[in-house]
């Protein structure tokens, strides 16, 4: 699934967003980091996507974010963020802005989502 097809999910939930879980990689010094959103699309679903983040190097996020979300990739955005020594080759820079248009990021190797339950259209 493109980042396009997911935004497209995400951008029809309202509802919360939580960090469902942080779990730490001593050995490889990264993480990763599952985002969970919840919220109504429509009479027929529910809607909830699940995004995991994987070799997650740092981030700035809150606990909770209320929907609908974007998320975009935005490589070179790192060098305005954070400092050189911190800069990785093979990592991205995933920025998710909220409802009020505040920014958060993830900076890992990679993400991917599940739809949960399966997406009715309209």
């Amino acid at each position: 699934m493109d980042l396009s097809q997911i935004n497209e999910y995400l951008l029809k939930l309202e509802g919360p967003a939580d960090i469902e879980k942080i779990s730490a990689d001593k050995f490889d010094i990264s993480g990763t980091v599952v985002i969970k959103f919840n919220g109504d699309i429509g009479s027929k679903d529910k809607g909830e996507v699940e995004l995991e983040f994987s070799g997650v190097d740092s981030m700035r996020m809150p606990f909770r974010m209320l929907a609908p979300v974007k998320i975009e990739l935005l490589n070179g955005l790192e060098a305005e963020v954070l400092d050189a020594n911190y800069i990785e080759t093979d990592l991205n820079f995933y920025q998710l802005i909220d409802d009020v248009g505040a920014k958060w990021w993830i900076y890992a190797k990679s993400m991917k989502a599940k739809i949960l339950p399966i997406y009715y259209g309209q």
